[in-house]
Protein backbone atom coordinates (compact mmCIF):
# COMPACT_ATOMS: atom_id res chain seq x y z
CA UNK A 1 0.00 0.00 0.00
CA UNK A 2 1.08 3.68 -1.17
CA UNK A 3 2.43 5.24 2.00
CA UNK A 4 0.98 8.94 1.78
CA UNK A 5 2.15 9.91 5.04
CA UNK A 6 5.92 8.44 4.43
CA UNK A 7 5.92 10.79 0.89
CA UNK A 8 4.18 14.02 3.16
CA UNK A 9 7.03 13.71 5.37
CA UNK A 10 10.01 13.43 3.39
CA UNK A 11 8.40 16.49 0.66
CA UNK A 12 8.18 18.49 4.08
CA UNK A 13 11.63 17.19 4.41
CA UNK A 14 13.21 18.23 1.62
CA UNK A 15 11.46 21.67 1.73
CA UNK A 16 12.56 22.69 4.95
CA UNK A 17 16.48 21.74 3.72
CA UNK A 18 15.73 23.88 0.76
CA UNK A 19 14.15 26.94 2.58
CA UNK A 20 17.33 26.42 5.17
CA UNK A 21 19.96 26.76 2.04
CA UNK A 22 19.31 31.05 2.71
CA UNK A 23 19.86 30.90 6.28
CA UNK A 24 23.25 28.41 5.60
CA UNK A 25 24.41 31.01 3.53
CA UNK A 26 23.35 33.69 5.71
CA UNK A 27 25.35 32.50 8.67
CA UNK A 28 28.28 31.47 6.46
CA UNK A 29 31.31 31.29 7.94
CA UNK A 30 30.73 29.44 10.86
CA UNK A 31 34.26 29.86 12.68
CA UNK A 32 37.91 30.59 10.85
CA UNK A 33 38.12 29.32 7.10
CA UNK A 34 41.40 26.92 6.53
CA UNK A 35 43.13 27.40 3.84
CA UNK A 36 45.47 24.63 3.02
CA UNK A 37 48.76 24.77 0.71
CA UNK A 38 51.15 21.98 -0.19
CA UNK A 39 54.50 24.41 0.05
CA UNK A 40 56.32 25.31 3.52
CA UNK A 41 55.47 28.78 4.67
CA UNK A 42 56.92 31.52 2.38
CA UNK A 43 56.54 29.09 -0.67
CA UNK A 44 54.66 29.79 -3.51
CA UNK A 45 51.43 28.57 -2.78
CA UNK A 46 51.52 30.00 0.63
CA UNK A 47 52.54 33.93 -0.67
CA UNK A 48 49.58 33.68 -3.45
CA UNK A 49 46.79 32.45 -1.08
CA UNK A 50 48.05 34.41 1.26
CA UNK A 51 47.86 37.29 -0.71
CA UNK A 52 44.33 36.02 -2.55
CA UNK A 53 42.34 35.76 0.90
CA UNK A 54 43.75 39.15 2.40
CA UNK A 55 40.63 41.09 2.03
CA UNK A 56 38.20 38.15 1.81
CA UNK A 57 37.84 37.54 5.60
CA UNK A 58 36.62 41.70 5.84
CA UNK A 59 34.09 41.08 3.41
CA UNK A 60 32.45 37.80 4.71
CA UNK A 61 33.35 38.90 8.49
CA UNK A 62 34.83 36.30 9.39
CA UNK A 63 38.52 34.68 9.76
CA UNK A 64 40.97 32.77 7.63
CA UNK A 65 43.76 30.16 9.10
CA UNK A 66 46.39 29.42 6.54
CA UNK A 67 47.92 25.99 7.23
CA UNK A 68 50.47 24.48 5.34
CA UNK A 69 50.44 20.87 4.45
CA UNK A 70 53.13 19.92 3.00
CA UNK A 71 54.45 15.99 1.54
CA UNK A 72 54.27 13.82 -1.93
CA UNK A 73 53.48 17.10 -3.96
CA UNK A 74 49.55 17.67 -2.57
CA UNK A 75 49.25 14.34 -1.44
CA UNK A 76 48.94 15.50 2.45
CA UNK A 77 47.21 18.45 1.32
CA UNK A 78 44.39 16.36 -0.01
CA UNK A 79 44.20 14.02 2.60
CA UNK A 80 43.78 16.65 5.20
CA UNK A 81 40.64 17.64 2.75
CA UNK A 82 39.60 14.85 2.64
CA UNK A 83 38.77 14.33 6.53
CA UNK A 84 36.89 17.56 6.06
CA UNK A 85 33.15 18.34 6.40
CA UNK A 86 32.28 19.72 2.56
CA UNK A 87 30.43 22.84 4.34
CA UNK A 88 32.97 25.70 2.96
CA UNK A 89 35.04 25.94 5.99
CA UNK A 90 38.07 23.88 3.91
CA UNK A 91 39.64 25.55 1.23
CA UNK A 92 43.18 24.53 -0.50
CA UNK A 93 45.24 25.41 -3.49
CA UNK A 94 44.40 24.24 -6.20
CA UNK A 95 47.23 23.99 -8.89
CA UNK A 96 49.56 21.79 -11.06
CA UNK A 97 50.14 19.32 -7.75
CA UNK A 98 46.78 18.99 -7.13
CA UNK A 99 46.13 17.41 -10.58
CA UNK A 100 48.65 15.33 -10.42
CA UNK A 101 48.12 14.09 -6.83
CA UNK A 102 44.77 13.17 -8.16
CA UNK A 103 45.80 11.81 -11.40
CA UNK A 104 47.84 9.14 -9.79
CA UNK A 105 45.55 7.90 -7.48
CA UNK A 106 47.15 8.66 -4.03
CA UNK A 107 44.06 10.29 -2.43
CA UNK A 108 40.71 9.30 -2.35
CA UNK A 109 39.53 12.64 -3.85
CA UNK A 110 39.31 12.68 -7.37
CA UNK A 111 39.18 15.73 -10.11
CA UNK A 112 35.03 14.98 -9.42
CA UNK A 113 35.33 15.56 -5.64
CA UNK A 114 36.66 19.30 -6.06
CA UNK A 115 35.04 22.66 -7.44
CA UNK A 116 38.06 24.68 -8.89
CA UNK A 117 36.37 27.79 -7.35
CA UNK A 118 38.53 30.99 -8.68
CA UNK A 119 42.04 31.35 -10.42
CA UNK A 120 44.49 34.06 -9.15
CA UNK A 121 47.37 33.46 -11.44
CA UNK A 122 48.81 32.41 -15.24
CA UNK A 123 52.31 33.25 -14.71
CA UNK A 124 53.92 31.72 -17.87
CA UNK A 125 56.93 30.22 -18.61
CA UNK A 126 59.76 31.46 -20.23
CA UNK A 127 62.70 29.41 -22.27
CA UNK A 128 66.14 30.27 -20.28
CA UNK A 129 69.80 29.77 -21.76
CA UNK A 130 73.27 31.10 -21.07
CA UNK A 131 73.40 34.42 -22.94
CA UNK A 132 75.77 33.69 -25.91
CA UNK A 133 74.74 29.99 -25.76
CA UNK A 134 72.62 29.85 -28.89
CA UNK A 135 72.57 32.41 -31.78
CA UNK A 136 68.42 32.30 -32.11
CA UNK A 137 65.65 30.35 -30.93
CA UNK A 138 65.94 28.06 -34.57
CA UNK A 139 69.60 27.29 -33.19
CA UNK A 140 68.29 26.31 -30.07
CA UNK A 141 65.54 23.97 -31.80
CA UNK A 142 67.87 22.25 -33.69
CA UNK A 143 70.36 21.72 -31.05
CA UNK A 144 67.61 19.99 -28.67
CA UNK A 145 66.99 17.98 -31.51
CA UNK A 146 69.71 16.30 -32.08
CA UNK A 147 71.78 16.34 -29.30
CA UNK A 148 71.36 14.89 -25.61
CA UNK A 149 69.69 17.55 -23.45
CA UNK A 150 70.08 18.67 -20.21
CA UNK A 151 67.04 20.19 -18.79
CA UNK A 152 66.63 22.56 -15.42
CA UNK A 153 64.23 21.88 -12.81
CA UNK A 154 63.21 21.15 -9.62
CA UNK A 155 61.63 17.63 -8.20
CA UNK A 156 61.15 15.00 -10.00
CA UNK A 157 56.88 14.34 -10.55
CA UNK A 158 56.46 18.03 -9.64
CA UNK A 159 54.89 20.74 -12.32
CA UNK A 160 58.22 21.65 -13.64
CA UNK A 161 58.95 18.08 -14.33
CA UNK A 162 55.64 18.01 -15.85
CA UNK A 163 56.53 20.97 -17.74
CA UNK A 164 59.59 19.77 -18.86
CA UNK A 165 58.16 16.88 -20.31
CA UNK A 166 55.04 18.80 -22.25
CA UNK A 167 58.30 21.10 -23.65
CA UNK A 168 60.08 17.31 -24.70
CA UNK A 169 57.11 16.28 -26.54
CA UNK A 170 56.20 19.76 -28.36
CA UNK A 171 60.05 20.05 -29.45
CA UNK A 172 60.65 16.39 -30.34
CA UNK A 173 63.67 15.98 -28.36
CA UNK A 174 65.01 12.67 -28.74
CA UNK A 175 66.83 12.64 -25.55
CA UNK A 176 66.04 14.75 -22.34
CA UNK A 177 67.73 14.43 -19.35
CA UNK A 178 66.01 15.77 -16.70
CA UNK A 179 67.71 17.48 -13.64
CA UNK A 180 66.14 18.95 -10.64
CA UNK A 181 67.39 21.09 -8.12
CA UNK A 182 65.94 22.00 -5.01
CA UNK A 183 65.70 25.86 -5.95
CA UNK A 184 65.26 28.54 -8.68
CA UNK A 185 68.49 30.03 -7.27
CA UNK A 186 70.28 27.03 -8.49
CA UNK A 187 68.82 26.31 -11.52
CA UNK A 188 70.13 30.01 -12.55
CA UNK A 189 73.43 29.19 -11.25
CA UNK A 190 73.67 25.96 -13.34
CA UNK A 191 72.44 27.41 -16.64
CA UNK A 192 74.83 30.02 -16.57
CA UNK A 193 77.92 28.04 -15.65
CA UNK A 194 77.01 25.77 -18.83
CA UNK A 195 76.34 22.84 -16.07
CA UNK A 196 72.69 22.54 -18.04
CA UNK A 197 70.94 23.07 -21.05
CA UNK A 198 67.99 25.22 -20.47
CA UNK A 199 65.17 25.98 -17.81
CA UNK A 200 61.59 27.10 -17.84
CA UNK A 201 61.35 29.77 -15.30
CA UNK A 202 58.94 32.45 -14.38
CA UNK A 203 60.07 36.14 -15.06
CA UNK A 204 60.57 37.02 -11.26
CA UNK A 205 62.87 33.56 -10.83
CA UNK A 206 65.45 34.97 -13.32
CA UNK A 207 65.07 38.83 -13.83
CA UNK A 208 68.10 40.07 -11.94
CA UNK A 209 70.11 37.73 -13.80
CA UNK A 210 68.49 38.45 -17.01
CA UNK A 211 68.66 42.12 -16.91
CA UNK A 212 72.64 41.63 -15.86
CA UNK A 213 73.08 39.68 -19.04
CA UNK A 214 73.80 36.11 -17.83
CA UNK A 215 70.89 34.92 -18.72
CA UNK A 216 68.61 35.27 -22.28
CA UNK A 217 65.16 34.12 -22.89
CA UNK A 218 64.25 32.98 -25.93
CA UNK A 219 60.76 33.21 -25.70
CA UNK A 220 57.85 33.40 -23.49
CA UNK A 221 55.79 30.12 -23.80
CA UNK A 222 52.46 32.21 -23.88
CA UNK A 223 50.04 33.22 -26.69
CA UNK A 224 50.87 37.19 -25.97
CA UNK A 225 53.86 38.63 -25.09
CA UNK A 226 54.36 40.35 -21.28
CA UNK A 227 54.26 43.67 -20.39
CA UNK A 228 57.65 43.00 -18.06
CA UNK A 229 59.47 41.46 -21.12
CA UNK A 230 58.11 42.94 -24.30
CA UNK A 231 60.85 42.59 -26.44
CA UNK A 232 60.75 38.91 -25.75
CA UNK A 233 58.94 36.72 -28.00
CA UNK A 234 56.25 34.36 -28.13
CA UNK A 235 57.08 30.63 -28.68
CA UNK A 236 54.49 30.84 -31.03
CA UNK A 237 56.75 33.46 -32.99
CA UNK A 238 59.81 31.38 -32.89
CA UNK A 239 59.06 27.94 -33.53
CA UNK A 240 58.37 26.65 -30.26
CA UNK A 241 54.53 25.93 -30.46
CA UNK A 242 53.20 25.28 -26.55
CA UNK A 243 52.06 27.38 -23.93
CA UNK A 244 52.77 26.47 -20.24
CA UNK A 245 52.06 28.60 -17.23
CA UNK A 246 52.20 28.40 -13.48
CA UNK A 247 48.28 28.20 -12.51
CA UNK A 248 47.19 28.78 -9.10
CA UNK A 249 43.95 28.74 -7.53
CA UNK A 250 41.73 28.11 -5.03
CA UNK A 251 39.24 25.40 -4.22
CA UNK A 252 36.22 23.86 -2.27
CA UNK A 253 34.84 20.43 -2.04
CA UNK A 254 32.25 19.11 -3.98
CA UNK A 255 28.67 18.97 -2.02
CA UNK A 256 29.31 22.13 -0.29
CA UNK A 257 26.15 24.04 -0.57
CA UNK A 258 25.73 26.03 -3.80
CA UNK A 259 24.97 29.36 -1.69
CA UNK A 260 28.06 28.42 -0.02
CA UNK A 261 29.74 28.32 -3.08
CA UNK A 262 28.30 31.52 -4.28
CA UNK A 263 29.76 33.52 -1.43
CA UNK A 264 32.85 31.82 -1.16
CA UNK A 265 33.71 33.04 -4.96
CA UNK A 266 31.75 36.08 -4.60
CA UNK A 267 34.29 37.16 -1.78
CA UNK A 268 37.45 35.43 -3.13
CA UNK A 269 36.96 37.53 -6.86
CA UNK A 270 36.83 40.67 -4.83
CA UNK A 271 39.39 40.13 -2.83
CA UNK A 272 41.96 39.32 -5.67
CA UNK A 273 40.51 42.84 -7.35
CA UNK A 274 42.12 44.60 -4.25
CA UNK A 275 45.17 47.18 -4.87
CA UNK A 276 47.35 43.90 -2.77
CA UNK A 277 46.77 41.22 -5.16
CA UNK A 278 47.15 43.49 -8.13
CA UNK A 279 50.01 44.77 -7.12
CA UNK A 280 51.30 41.01 -6.47
CA UNK A 281 49.92 39.80 -10.16
CA UNK A 282 52.29 42.85 -11.62
CA UNK A 283 55.26 41.56 -9.98
CA UNK A 284 55.68 38.37 -12.54
CA UNK A 285 53.89 40.74 -15.38
CA UNK A 286 50.28 39.92 -14.67
CA UNK A 287 46.83 41.86 -14.61
CA UNK A 288 43.30 41.61 -13.26
CA UNK A 289 42.66 39.48 -16.70
CA UNK A 290 44.46 36.30 -14.58
CA UNK A 291 41.68 36.48 -12.20
CA UNK A 292 38.76 34.35 -12.93
CA UNK A 293 35.65 32.30 -11.27
CA UNK A 294 34.99 29.17 -11.16
CA UNK A 295 33.31 28.41 -14.65
CA UNK A 296 36.46 29.72 -16.65
CA UNK A 297 38.72 28.04 -14.06
CA UNK A 298 37.01 25.01 -14.14
CA UNK A 299 37.24 24.26 -17.82
CA UNK A 300 40.77 25.23 -17.54
CA UNK A 301 41.85 22.83 -14.50
CA UNK A 302 39.76 20.08 -16.75
CA UNK A 303 41.72 20.55 -19.83
CA UNK A 304 44.96 20.61 -17.42
CA UNK A 305 44.53 17.14 -15.90
CA UNK A 306 43.88 15.86 -19.64
CA UNK A 307 47.06 17.19 -20.72
CA UNK A 308 48.88 15.91 -18.27
CA UNK A 309 48.15 12.27 -19.64
CA UNK A 310 49.97 12.83 -22.29
CA UNK A 311 52.84 12.25 -20.18
CA UNK A 312 51.69 9.81 -17.11
CA UNK A 313 53.70 7.34 -18.26
CA UNK A 314 56.78 9.14 -17.90
CA UNK A 315 55.66 10.78 -14.41
CA UNK A 316 54.80 6.90 -13.16
CA UNK A 317 57.94 5.08 -14.09
CA UNK A 318 56.61 2.99 -17.25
Amino acid sequence: MFNYKSLTGAAAGLALAISALPALAEDFPNGPIEVINNSKPGGGSDIFLRFATEKAGEILGGDFLHLSKTGGVATNTLKYVSGKPADGQTLFIVNAGTALTMMRGKVDLTRDDIVPLVRGTVDPEFVVVKAGRFADAGEFVDFVQNNSVKQAGTKVGGNPHVSALRFRNALEMQNQVYVPFEKSGEIIINVINGNVDVALLNFDEFESQYKAGQVEALAILAPERSVNSPDIPTGHEVGLPINISVIRGIGVRKGTPEAVIDKLEAALIESMNSQGFLEYLAGSGQDATSIAGREEFGAQFNEMYDGYQSVAKDLMGG
